[in-house]
């Protein structure tokens, strides 16, 4: 069972506004997922396309 001071704690955890990311560094997270989601695209083009050399191969 929970008393009151155990949610004291919580409730003033729960109230702490979150970082803020400045312009520069939320235009580096951006680019760094959009660059992210270009190499997995280019992985899986190069694959794509060497897959059917691979399984001949075999």
């Amino acid at each position: 069972m929970t008393t009151a001071s155990d949610q004291a704690p919580a409730a003033q955890s729960a109230a702490a506004p979150p970082p803020v990311l400045d312009r520069r560094r939320r235009n580096i997270v951006f680019a760094t997922i959009v660059l992210g989601m270009l190499l997995a695209a280019l992985d899986q083009t190069i694959v794509g396309t060497a897959l059917p050399t691979i399984v001949s191969d075999l």
